[in-house]
């Protein structure tokens, strides 16, 4: 009876545990660059089930035009690189981009990209190509100004997010394959596009019923084994 108890309890918690990452994931339904996650569970040696982690599901996410030459979504593989505020690299394919009082190209945070890219003060017409080059018009005439580079990852799944579309390298994940857009197996920029959230609602609500159902039975199994338990100790009595 005690293991009945401890298999359900854990049923419980494994429960809870998918619905919180399900209902994360649909809070950040139309959050642009957000990876959807989902719980993933083992047996217990003694009996019942764990969580062995939380998995983070590294589909691309549809494209959508926003007409700002400086935002830029990842056509396929890589991640940007940005210089993060505490120190250190992050990786990101959030690419709604800006230019700051310095005149770099920075993240919506502020994070600035590295490669460092500076645009000019009397710079016009920003664009920034699929293979990462950034040029703008200066003095009237085209010039380039950098290039955008990408960082590829043997796991993705395994990057350390840290909130705000960042990720950090992890042990899981492998370290990055740097490149230009385009080589190394590494995707191309698609300019004036952002990346949405790979989420699938109807996934989702798949996931919910089920986490729902499963957590309903493990409760009602704990109310058996209590009505059980206290019928026994009333024969025993």
């Amino acid at each position: 009876m005690i293991n009945s108890l401890f298999s359900s309890l854990s049923g419980l918690n494994a429960a809870s545990r998918k619905l919180q990452a399900s209902a994360n994931n649909l809070a950040n339904v139309q959050t642009p660059g957000f990876k959807s996650s989902h719980v993933t569970l083992a047996d217990n040696a003694s009996g019942g089930v764990r969580v062995s982690g939380v998995a983070r599901t590294s589909l691309q996410g549809p494209l959508v035009p926003t007409n700002n030459p400086l935002d830029v979504a990842v056509q396929g593989n890589g991640f940007l690189q940005v210089a993060l505020s505490g120190g250190g690299t992050g990786f990101t394919r959030l690419g709604a981009l800006k230019i700051d009082g310095s005149g770099r190209l920075v993240t919506a945070d502020g994070n600035p990209l590295i490669p460092e890219i500076t645009i000019p003060g009397n710079a016009q017409v920003v664009s920034i190509g699929s293979d990462g080059s950034v040029s703008a018009l200066v003095n009237g005439q085209t010039q380039t100004l950098g290039q955008l580079q990408l960082a590829g990852f043997q796991n993705p799944a395994g990057l350390n997010s840290i909130g705000n579309g960042l990720f950090t390298v992890s042990g899981s994940s492998g370290q990055p394959i740097i490149g230009s857009p385009g080589t190394n197996s590494l995707g191309t920029l698609q300019s004036g596009s952002l990346e949405l959230s790979n989420v699938d609602i109807t996934e989702e609500i798949v996931q919910q019923i089920l986490a729902s159902n499963q957590f309903r039975a493990n409760a009602s199994a704990i109310r058996a084994a209590d009505d059980m338990a206290g019928t026994l100790l009333d024969i025993t009595a």
